[in-house]
């Protein structure tokens, strides 16, 4: 097996451990959080459920301003060597909340979670992918700019801080297809399925 594939196995583990602490968590919470997630939850879907009117313009620069945020500190923290450390606890953290959606929606409304569940979860899914992707190359250009300072390797850090900031516009354009579907098709379909609301 390549290192590249070795290092993608790698931060897949780490998004599969996420999700799966995630889960675990969403179980062991305390009565008192636990209603308090419970009260959030209930007021999130059945608010679609009564046709709440939505404010979508500020749901959509919310959740880019989110999204941008993570990706931004995921993208400059790679141009030094704690990046190495920091981006794939973001990326375990990220996917940590993945799963405690996931665990929380499916403890609350049960079977009828799962389907709310898959489709509250598309667009984090998309995010954990952009997520992915600059660690990979944060933690590559890392692992680089270590190579230079302590090995001293020669490298083209111009043709390499292209490519870096290419990366970052790909990962950009992911997210705000994520950030539309979060904020205009994801309630469209969870009225759709609202029947499974109790």
């Amino acid at each position: 097996m390549d290192k590249v594939k070795k290092h993608f196995l790698f931060l897949l583990i780490v998004v599969i451990i996420g999700i799966i602490s995630g889960i675990i968590f969403s179980n062991i919470l305390s009565d008192n959080d636990s209603k308090m997630v419970i009260a959030k939850i209930t007021e999130y879907f059945n608010n679609l459920k009564d046709d709440i009117t939505i404010d979508y313009i500020y749901n959509l620069l919310s959740s880019l301003k989110n999204n941008f945020m993570y990706l931004i500190i995921i993208w400059l923290l790679g141009l030094s060597i704690v990046g190495l450390i920091t981006n794939n606890f973001i990326l375990f953290f990220k996917s940590f909340l993945l799963g405690f959606s996931i665990g929380s929606i499916i403890n609350i409304y049960l079977y009828s979670g799962i389907v709310l569940a898959i489709i509250y979860i598309i667009p984090f899914i998309i995010n954990i992918i952009a997520y992915g992707i600059i660690t990979y190359f944060a933690n590559d250009f890392s692992i680089k700019l270590f190579k230079v300072l302590f090995m001293k390797k020669k490298i083209d850090f111009s043709l390499l801080i292209k490519r870096y900031f290419k990366i970052l516009i790909y990962c950009a354009i992911i997210l705000v297809f994520s950030s539309l579907f979060e904020t205009f098709l994801m309630p469209f379909l969870i009225k759709l399925f609202s029947f499974l609301i109790k």
